[in-house]
């Protein structure tokens, strides 16, 4: 086997750019006209225009947009800010509340986060639920109330380092280090409810020889477990999980496995196929797995969470592989070949039937699916929507003739593959997030001198509409938070930062607004 790129102590530094591009590291997937300026990093790529390298100055420009690109307003419903729990007042911003001018959101809570080495740290996942949120910090899942008050806190051996977008029945699997140096290498279910591990065990090396074929040394309730097989797959390095149903698909860089959410037992869906491996897994509403082959083939699989069997298997076309997963029901997946250059964004039914090819036409797009350098994590790409007929795919930036840079959100129908409609605001970058109530949410990222928004789009265009317009005051720490899962529930707009920078400066870890 060849040796794994080794992991760095932090993501390598990108291509100098603008002010704004360093600040923000956003590391991303082009797919469109663009897709054959990559550098591969291990196996995993970035865009070369993500970090400033050839794409459009993304920073913030002196000229306030916000008269070119007013939107209506709209009342959402969500609870009242009350007082909050903020975090002080960083870099010379006034107090959240102090200075909010008539329109803006409050802000419902602030947690500052913890410190960090100075080479950084990931804490990856962030998951809302109905009255608080969830938010593993290093060795720690902690869940905040409604105010930012502490609920729970589960306590780990060491740091959180993986983790599914999507928990199930209110559980999560999550991976944290462990089994040696740069190791993700044990597992602990948590129950999101009652803030309690329920196990706790050594991720397995290798998935067993036959389907159904049981693991030596099954998961203990709330202790860990000493030894897992032993077979070959790698040193865990570059752990990816996806978690549906009770199932959760581990993947590593040599390696990967499949197992029960309940219990940590492990089970097969059997090999791929001879001489295949396994690329990488997506969850949610589905389990997919995708894997690629010595003769150059590859394909997509869904994994019956009830059976932990293969219920379909979708054959890509030789010479490409299934380099992303956009959504799991609906299928939405996009293909590469070894040099990474795009073999097309498709749909596939729900009996693993190919549907039209979309019709990306000459423009880029650039949703945010992060730094992969093993190549394992293949689901979980942010900046993208799909609802069951649509796929909501943010474009990549642009300058308009007055220098200010802007991106646009592209509808397209699933069932044709052709584009629906395209909405923008003049001199804003606009990112989706999710489809709900019959409308697109989407987040309206901050300038040098406005604050960010979340707007509402309908399912048939139009112009975007303010469903909450943050506060001026939070600007700079909004900004700050430029790797973040972001989400919006029920009123409520969390950002929630996904990696510690580590540079001795005082950072948000999450914020939180509502009306």
């Amino acid at each position: 086997m060849p040796q794994p790129p080794q992991p760095p102590d932090r993501p390598p530094s990108p291509p100098t750019g603008s002010r704004r591009e360093r600040d923000r590291q956003r590391k991303s997937l082009v797919v469109g006209a663009a897709v054959a300026a990559l550098f591969a990093v291990g196996a995993g790529v970035w865009a070369a225009v993500g970090y400033g390298g050839g794409r459009p100055d993304a920073g913030p420009r002196t000229r306030d947009t916000d008269r070119a690109g007013r939107h209506t307003d709209a009342v959402p419903t969500g609870p009242s800010g009350g007082t909050g729990t903020t975090s002080g007042r960083h870099g010379g911003e006034s107090g959240p509340d102090d200075a909010r001018r008539p329109g803006e959101a409050r802000v419902l809570f602030r947690k500052p986060a913890p410190q960090a080495p100075r080479t950084g740290a990931d804490i990856p996942g962030f998951w809302v639920m109905d009255g608080y949120a969830v938010k593993p910090v290093q060795n720690r899942v902690i869940a905040y109330g409604d105010h930012g008050e502490p609920k729970w806190t589960v306590k780990l051996r060491d740091a959180v380092c993986a983790v599914p977008e999507s928990p199930t029945d209110g559980k999560v699997v999550i991976a944290y280090r462990g089994g040696g140096k740069d190791e993700c290498g044990r597992l602990a279910l948590i129950d999101l409810g009652k803030g309690v591990k329920l196990w706790d065990r050594r991720a397995p090396y290798t998935a067993p020889s036959a389907p159904g074929a049981p693991t030596p040394g099954a998961a203990t309730q709330g202790a860990s477990t000493p030894h897992a097989p032993t077979a070959s797959g790698g040193d865990h390095l570059g752990m990816g999980l996806a978690q549906s149903g009770d199932l959760v698909g581990l993947s590593w860089y040599g390696g990967s496995a499949v197992l029960k959410v309940d219990d940590g037992r492990q089970v097969s869906p059997g090999a791929p196929g001879p001489g295949c491996d396994v690329d990488g897994f997506a969850g949610g509403r589905a389990l997919l797995r995708a894997y690629s082959c010595d003769d150059g083939t590859a394909g997509l699989q869904r994994i019956n969470t009830s059976t932990d069997e293969v219920s379909w298997t979708y054959r890509v076309r030789k010479g490409y592989k299934v380099s992303t997963i956009f959504s799991t029901a609906p299928v939405v997946i996009a293909l590469a070949d070894e040099h990474h250059k795009s073999g097309g964004v498709l749909a596939l039914s729900d009996r693993g039937k190919r549907r039209p090819t979309l019709d990306l036409g000459k423009r880029s797009y650039q949703p945010e699916c992060g730094l992969d350098l093993f190549g394992t994590k293949l689901g979980g790409c942010r900046g993208v929507a799909v609802s069951s007929d649509t796929l909501y795919l943010p474009t990549e930036l642009t300058l308009a003739r007055d220098g200010r840079p802007s991106s646009e959100i592209h509808a397209f129908d699933l069932r044709t593959g052709q584009r629906k409609w395209a909405a923008k605001v003049p001199g804003r970058t606009l990112f989706p997030l999710s489809v709900e109530g019959g409308a697109l949410i989407a987040y309206e990222e901050p300038t040098d001198r406005t604050a960010g928004s979340v707007v509402g789009i309908g399912t048939s265009g139009g112009r975007p509409r303010t469903l909450l317009r943050l506060p001026s005051a939070t600007r700079v720490a909004e900004a700050g938070l430029a790797s973040a899962t972001r989400v919006y529930r029920n009123g409520v707009f969390y950002i929630a930062s996904d990696r510690l920078t580590g540079s001795g400066a005082a950072e948000e870890m999450i914020m939180a607004f509502c009306r």
